[in-house]
């Protein structure tokens, strides 16, 4: 069914369905209105279908693809890869969620007059084709790695990460260490928070949501103003203005294209890995032990403490005790990415940075990856300590 709703053209197929029902009532009763409210169904679909259509057609006039296409496991992936070659590690780029290249624009423009650097739209998101479902963050490692392998980036690969992205990088660190310049986890989402952490509002919407969404969207309909919903909190709407203003055009390539079903149903297959249940069953392929990546060099970057963390609603409506708690809960299991390798190296964001850092503040973003890349980089303070209930 994901397969299915993915194509913008599913919505007509589905117009076409129901006017054949139609027509199927009308030679069982020979009565027109018995068949009449199947029709008006059928055409206000098709009316919907045929209007996201031809905003389909818009987005791509508008904004065609930059870069080329690779056929991987029956899909077609969008990857831009630019900059000089032989001159250090190629630079891959993975944006939080389950992003396209666009997330993740902004640094790939920063670094590639110095550096290779790779962008990849991962299956059903910008301008790669519908997925292949189910998704998994262990499945599209190793689809990552025949991406490179198809453009030539057969050197090494300094493999950079924010948020989901950067579970995303670790899992293809350990998949091809021996590749590996340099793993960079960009505030990273570790296994343990969906594993043993309170179940967020923000993550159940995110794993259900996007299913509604896709399908009304085949019909030109926005499920999420439909929907309502509680108004957004004002620090959220700041944080989408800083990462708007940082993006620049490519945040309105991306806010248009994630409309499209495929990026939807993509996005509610992978989701479906941020509960409890869903981390659990592919807990053994996505996560990791002490020491599993060796000696690969890793970089955890990331705020010192949990800043931001009081807008998520689960931490507003806690009791201080348990706020707390919950605090320090979210900052120790963001430090476990320094056990998974025996060469591993924290590097602390700006004082006051969110989890979105590399948006608020993105020269010291660039110029961090620019040092790992050269070999240069030095802490600058000591790790800090983890914290303690």
């Amino acid at each position: 069914m994901h397969g299915f709703l993915s194509n913008d053209w599913a919505g007509m197929a589905m117009a076409a369905g129901v006017t054949v029902l139609a027509g199927l009532l009308f030679l069982a009763t020979r009565r027109l209105w018995a068949a009449a409210p199947l029709l008006l169904l059928a055409a206000a679909m098709a009316t919907g279908s045929g209007i996201h259509l031809y905003r389909v057609a818009e987005m791509e006039r508008l904004y065609p693809a930059p870069g080329t296409f690779v056929e991987v496991d029956g899909q077609r992936l969008h990857v831009l890869i630019e900059g000089p070659e032989n001159k250090g590690p190629t630079i891959v780029l993975f944006g939080g969620g389950h992003a396209p290249g666009t997330s993740m624009k902004f640094l790939h423009d920063a670094i590639n007059s110095e550096f290779r650097s790779v962008l990849i739209d991962r299956p059903g998101t910008g301008w790669s084709g519908p997925a292949r479902f189910p998704l998994s963050t262990a499945g599209e490692a190793k689809q990552m790695w025949e991406v490179l392998d198809k453009v030539g980036a057969k050197g090494p690969v300094m493999l950079a990460g924010h948020s989901f992205g950067g579970l995303l990088a670790a899992n293809m660190a350990r998949l091809r260490p021996e590749r590996v310049h340099a793993l960079v986890v960009m505030d990273a989402t570790p296994p343990d928070v969906i594993l043993y952490g309170p179940r967020l509002e923000e993550l159940s919407s995110l794993s259900s949501d996007p299913w509604w969404n896709g399908l009304f969207a085949l019909f030109a309909i926005d499920y999420q103003t439909l929907k309502g919903g509680a108004e957004t909190p004002p620090a959220y709407v700041e944080l989408e203005r800083k990462i708007a203003a940082t993006m620049g055009k490519a945040y309105a390539i991306q806010k248009v294209y994630a409309t499209r079903p495929r990026t939807q149903m993509a996005a509610h297959s992978i989701y479906s890995e941020l509960t409890p249940q869903g981390m659990a069953a592919v807990g053994y392929e996505t996560g990791f032990y002490e020491g599993e990546l060796g000696q690969v060099p890793l970089y955890l970057f990331a705020p010192q403490n949990a800043v931001g963390l009081s807008d998520v609603s689960t931490l507003r409506n806690a009791e201080q005790r348990e706020a707390q708690r919950l605090q320090n809960f979210y900052a120790v299991a963001r430090e476990r990415y320094l056990d998974y390798s025996n060469n591993s190296t924290r590097i602390v964001a700006p004082a006051d940075a969110s989890h979105n850092f590399l948006y608020e503040y993105p020269a010291e973003t660039t110029e961090v990856l620019r040092q790992i890349a050269r070999g240069t980089y030095a802490p600058s303070v000591a790790a800090p300590q983890k914290p303690r209930k």
